[in-house]
């Protein structure tokens, strides 16, 4: 068991929880995928054209005014050779809405990007990723997230959503 992480999507941050004076436990699966969504992943020097679609912008334009921080976490310095930890779905904050499909697929990409290293470390054989816009909040893009382990007949499925003010 891992410590539990209260997802709490209004706020965009997760914590622990304290039961009978100790700290909550949760599934290490669902740890490891909160983890790999929800911490800040590094950004690239250049947006790719679906980044672009959705107006992410390479740190230190003219939009973001001095704010060429790249983010990421620290300890990825050290990894050289391994894939950056975390996700860029910060980077999703002042993406524009334009239709009803391009967020949601440049969503779906950045999951598959900061799940991957489940199925390079042999944690999954595969991983399905559904998303949608939320029917109570127009702001709000919801995501399942399907993890199948190796010899397991049905995956592990986990729900989130994301809320941003950008859209």
């Amino acid at each position: 068991m891992d410590i539990a992480i209260i997802w709490n999507a209004r706020e965009c941050r997760g914590d622990w929880t304290i039961v009978s004076g100790d700290l909550a436990l949760d599934n290490p699966l669902r740890s490891a995928v909160m983890v790999s969504i929800f911490t800040d992943r590094v950004a690239p020097e250049q947006p790719s054209p679906a980044d672009s679609a959705v107006a992410i912008q390479a740190p230190g334009n003219a939009a973001m005014s001095g704010l060429n921080d790249r983010r990421g976490w620290w300890g990825d310095a050290y990894e050289q050779d391994k894939l950056p930890v975390g996700s860029r779905l910060w980077q999703l904050r002042r993406a524009i809405k334009v239709g009803d499909k391009i967020v949601l697929l440049e969503l779906k990409d950045i999951l598959k990007e900061c799940l991957q290293w489940l199925i390079d470390d042999g944690v999954a054989t595969s991983i399905s990723i559904r998303t949608a816009w939320s029917a109570v909040s127009a702001n709000t893009a919801e995501f399942a997230i399907g993890v199948y382990e190796p010899g397991a007949a049905a995956p592990q499925t986990f729900l989130f959503s994301w809320a941003w003010e950008g859209l």
